[in-house]
């Protein structure tokens, strides 16, 4: 039923995907640990300047773009009231 040579080729295989399991774990850690750094490069703040103008330019820019960010979102809110306000027109 079973001769030595099949049981051995079996063995082979086996063996043959545990070392072919071995290497894709290495290199899917290896995948998982460079998009884990490109990822906190993307998400991570932008460093701080050392300088003092720097850091009183960075805060300038930063308060005008929060007072663009308000001023543009309050334009768009009047723009929905004005055409779904309570003054609609009655026919």
């Amino acid at each position: 039923m079973n001769n030595p040579s099949r049981i051995s080729s079996h063995i082979d295989a086996l063996k043959a995907m545990r070392e072919n399991k071995a290497q894709l774990k290495k290199e899917l850690k290896a995948s998982k640990a460079n998009i884990k750094y490109k990822v906190q490069g993307i998400i991570s703040p932008a460093k701080t300047a050392k300088k003092n103008t720097t850091r009183i330019g960075q805060l300038v820019s930063n308060g005008l773009a929060i007072y663009e960010g308000v001023r543009l979102g309050m334009s768009i809110i009047s723009a929905f009231r004005s055409l779904f306000g309570k003054r609609r027109r009655r026919y």
